[in-house]
C-alpha cells in the first residue's frame, strides 16, 4: 500500500501549500480601527511559571508568577508570584483580565487544581490541574483541566468551584466564553484503539464527538490529535491543535464548525497552541518548524467552514527552536508570549507585540528557566 501513502501524502502537502499563503494583492489602507500600542494607554499581563533554586544544595521548586508592562518608560516591570511561601510546587496555564483589571490565571500546586483571584487563591475540587479560565457577563468563573487518579485521567470543568465531569475526555486544555457559552478544547484517549489521543471539544459541558482528523482510516494505525484552544465568532467556531501524520510529522490543525483545515507548514514538530477572535479575524499562534509564529485568518462564509485570507507572521530568526504559547488582541494589537530555546537547551522568555520583541526588565534575570504560559491585553 505504499502508493496509497505516496498519494495521501502529496494530497495533504497541496492542501498544507495553498491553505495559508501571503495575500498578493498590495497593501490595504492603515485600517482607523487598529490601534497603536502605548504603555500608557494598554496594560498586558503575562502568566508565566520559572524554577526557584533556594541554595547550591537545594531541590529546585516550579514557581509562578504575573508579569506587568509599566506605565510608562520611566518604570519597571511588575512581577508578582502566586501563592508565596509554598514549598510543593505553583505552576500557572492560563490568564485571563477583567475590563476592571481583575487579574484570573488556573494552575494547581501540588496536587490540587486551583485559580486565582488577583491575590486570592481558590482550590477546585476534585481535580488535578486546571489549565484554561475565563469569566462569563455575570462574573461566574469557569474553569477546566482535569483530574487523575493513578494513571487514569478524566477531563474537568468547574462553574464556580463545582465540579463537572467532561464525557470522553482525558484532558480539558484552554476554554473561551462567547455569549455566555462556555467552549472547551482538550483530547480524550480511545481504549479501542490503543488509547490514541483524539481531539474533542465540549460546549457548556455538553460532548461533541471528536473532531475529524486525515487518518481517521488509515491501515497502519490511529494517529493523535490534541485540540489545545477554542473560541467563537458568536456564529462559528474555531479550534486549534495539531496531528500526527506518518509522513509529514505534525499537521498544524484548523478545525472550523469540526470541518478539517490545514494550515501552511514549513518544518517538523509543527502545532498550533491558542486562538483569538476580533472584528472578523481569527489571530491563530504556535510555531512552524523551528519559527514561532502567528497567523490571521477569516472564514469562507457562515456556510463555508475554510481558510480564507490567511496570512502568517514570523516572530524569530530560526536558529533555535521557537513557540508561540499564548495570543490576545485588543483594537487591532497582537500580543504574543513564548519562548526561544537558548544554545544551551534553557528557556528564553520572549513577549511581542504587533510582531517586535518587548523587553520583560531586568528582573528575570534572577530567575532560572522562565516559561511564558498565557497573555493578556487590557485598556487602563
Amino acid at each position: 500500500m505504499l502508493w496509497k501513502s505516496k498519494i495521501s501524502y502529496i494530497a495533504l502537502c497541496a492542501i498544507a501549500l495553498t491553505s495559508c499563503r501571503p495575500d498578493p494583492d498590495p497593501e490595504p489602507d492603515p485600517d482607523p480601527d487598529i490601534d497603536t500600542f502605548s504603555d500608557e494607554k494598554y496594560a498586558v499581563y503575562m502568566a508565566f511559571s520559572y524554577d526557584s533554586i533556594p541554595s547550591a544544595s537545594a531541590k529546585s521548586i516550579l514557581c509562578s508568577g504575573i508579569w506587568t508592562n509599566p506605565k510608562s518608560s520611566a518604570e519597571s516591570p511588575s512581577v508578582r508570584k502566586l501563592s508565596p511561601g509554598r514549598d510543593e510546587g505553583v505552576e500557572v496555564f492560563d490568564i485571563c483580565v477583567t475590563e476592571e483589571k481583575t487579574v484570573y490565571a488556573a494552575g494547581c500546586f501540588g496536587n490540587a487544581a486551583v485559580y486565582w483571584k488577583d491575590d486570592n487563591e481558590v482550590e477546585l475540587p476534585e481535580g488535578r490541574v486546571a489549565m484554561g479560565i475565563g469569566v462569563n457577563s455575570l462574573g461566574v468563573v469557569y474553569t477546566c483541566g482535569f483530574q487523575k487518579e493513578g494513571y487514569e485521567e478524566s477531563a474537568k470543568m468547574w462553574q464556580g468551584i463545582n465540579p463537572k465531569v467532561l464525557k470522553n475526555g482525558s484532558r480539558a486544555i484552554k476554554l473561551s466564553i462567547c455569549n455566555d457559552k462556555c467552549y472547551i478544547a482538550g483530547y480524550g484517549c480511545n481504549a479501542d484503539k490503543n488509547d490514541v489521543e483524539e481531539a474533542r471539544i465540549w460546549i457548556d459541558g455538553q460532548a461533541y464527538n471528536r473532531l475529524s482528523q486525515d487518518n481517521d482510516d488509515d491501515e497502519n494505525g490511529f494517529y493523535p490529535a490534541v485540540a489545545n484552544d477554542i473560541v467563537s465568532d458568536g456564529d462559528n467556531w474555531w479550534c486549534v491543535g495539531r496531528e500526527r501524520n506518518s509522513g509529514v510529522g505534525y499537521l498544524p490543525k484548523v478545525w472550523i464548525n469540526r470541518s478539517n483545515n490545514n494550515l501552511k507548514r514549513e518544518g517538523p514538530g509543527t502545532s498550533l497552541t491558542c486562538i483569538k477572535y476580533e472584528k472578523g479575524l481569527f489571530y491563530i499562534g504556535g510555531n512552524d518548524g523551528y519559527h514561532a509564529m502567528y497567523w490571521t485568518a477569516s472564514q469562507k462564509s457562515n456556510k463555508e467552514n475554510r481558510i480564507n485570507n490567511c496570512k502568517e507572521y514570523d516572530l524569530s530568526s530560526g536558529s533555535t527552536q521557537a513557540m508561540v504559547e499564548d495570543i490576545d488582541v485588543l483594537n487591532g494589537i497582537v500580543v504574543c508570549c513564548g519562548y526561544e530555546r537558548s544554545a544551551t537547551g534553557s528557556y528564553v522568555p520572549k513577549l511581542w507585540i504587533n510582531g517586535t520583541e518587548y523587553s520583560l526588565g531586568q528582573q528575570f534575570n534572577n530567575y532560572s528557566n522562565v516559561r511564558p504560559r498565557a497573555v493578556a491585553i487590557v485598556k487602563r
